[in-house]
């Protein structure tokens, strides 16, 4: 399966999982790791764990109730542009069998802030700190 078809369909498949009643909270058991010795305090921020999903990963804010679930301590979504653009012509990536790899030549395609700060006024667990990156491209 091509890179970015894979990526698609791995989102679709965690959202649709997400969507069965149960799955969140098995989500939080298996993978919500939480311990006081894990919990850090960082510009005034306090986060469960350090580990997060960098940018890139969901572009569109599309997943960061899922991921957090997934025990991430922060989600980063992005990168944002003020408006939606497609990115790179496809193919956009590409799978280095021989080195375990992958060349991400996306560019910023994402659906634009507005959908991304729509998509973020429904945040369910306001434990898990979201961070973005926002480009203005001249």
């Amino acid at each position: 399966m091509a890179p970015e078809k894979a990526h698609h369909f791995t989102f679709s498949l965690i959202k649709f999982l997400h969507k069965i009643p149960g799955i969140a909270p098995i989500l939080k058991a298996i993978y919500g790791f939480e311990h006081p010795k894990l919990e850090k305090t960082l510009f005034g921020l306090h986060f469960k764990n350090p580990i997060g999903l960098a940018a890139g990963m969901d572009k569109d804010a599309k997943l960061f109730n899922e991921f957090g679930n997934m025990g991430f301590g922060f989600v980063e979504i992005g990168t944002v542009t003020p408006l939606a653009q497609p990115g790179n012509d496809k193919p956009r990536s590409f799978r280095l069998p021989k080195n375990e790899a992958l060349i991400n030549r996306m560019g910023f395609n994402n659906e634009g802030v507005k959908a991304a700060a729509e998509r973020l006024k429904n945040r369910k667990d306001k434990s898990v700190i979201i961070g973005g990156i926002l480009v203005r491209i001249k």
